[in-house]
């Protein structure tokens, strides 16, 4: 069932609604009592975390590690872990439509650009935060297993990889939300993501698409060129750090602005 929203003619009209500040504290409510917010944290927190662990056992350890092989590894649990990540971020927005919140939500806040930046920020603060704290937790894994370390935890590109798992997860909240809400649609906007973060890097890469690599540019998908901010170096035949992270940023303000403009334009 789709909901209509009419779009008025006379935005300039409307009443300014909630401030900034209540909008916030209102999609932090929404956000922290639904059931899916938590066990799509737990989620990820269980496979990055598990996955460090496993790789801290099997791995035969013989003298000095280098501590950015380490950092590399301790991220290998954010490859599965970040698809829990999309499904919180999308859910955020896909279920406002299919329960029929949105109308209510709308209603609340006339001026629907403020809303969805307060939607898009509290959920960005949320995983941004996970995402560092797993981050040190899969990387301390990594560390407390080493029968010796090659290299320095506070080397600033060690420090930078390490808390780039928060940055990285946030910008890809961000990007899932702005999808589902130009879709209006949770399963929809999960696929498109799911397209975008495996599906179409593993494509870019294949050897019968080896001709056509400077058209698919596998290094500008955001998932791949994101996750270089958690590499302690520039990934191989990629972009650097904070390059490939700003090609995470653009997508997702890319997307921020098309579902920005479809809420005003278009029923809602």
């Amino acid at each position: 069932m789709s909901l209509t929203i009419p779009a008025s003619g006379h935005r300039s009209a409307l009443p300014p609604g909630p401030v900034f500040p209540q909008l916030i504290r209102s999609e932090w409510a929404k956000l922290r009592t639904v059931r899916a917010t938590v066990c799509c944290l737990l989620a990820t927190a269980a496979i990055a975390v598990g996955i460090s662990v496993i790789m801290a056992t099997v791995i035969d350890k013989k003298g000095p590690q280098p501590i950015a092989q380490m950092v590399i590894n301790s991220h290998i649990g954010y490859g599965v872990g970040q698809l829990a990540v999309v499904v919180l971020a999308v859910t955020t927005i896909g279920s406002e439509y299919s329960t029929g919140m949105i109308r209510t939500s709308l209603t609340a806040v006339p001026r629907r650009g403020p809303w969805l930046v307060a939607k898009a920020l509290v959920t960005a603060v949320l995983v941004l935060v996970t995402g560092v704290l797993l981050s040190i937790v899969c990387f301390a894994v990594e560390y407390a297993s080493a029968p010796a370390v090659a290299g320095s935890v506070t080397d600033p590109s060690v420090v930078r990889a390490v808390l780039g798992g928060g940055l990285y997860l946030s910008a890809l909240a961000v990007l899932s939300l702005a999808v589902g809400a130009v879709l209006r649609s949770t399963v929809g906007g999960i696929v498109v993501m799911f397209t975008l973060i495996f599906v179409v890097p593993t494509l870019a890469s294949a050897p019968v698409l080896s001709g056509f690599e400077h058209f698919l540019p596998g290094s500008l998908v955001p998932g791949s060129a994101g996750w270089a901010i958690m590499q302690p170096g520039p990934m191989l035949g990629g972009l650097g750090p904070w390059a490939g992270f700003g090609v995470l940023c653009a997508w997702a303000a890319a997307a921020m602005e098309g579902a920005l403009y479809l809420l005003e334009k278009r029923d809602a």
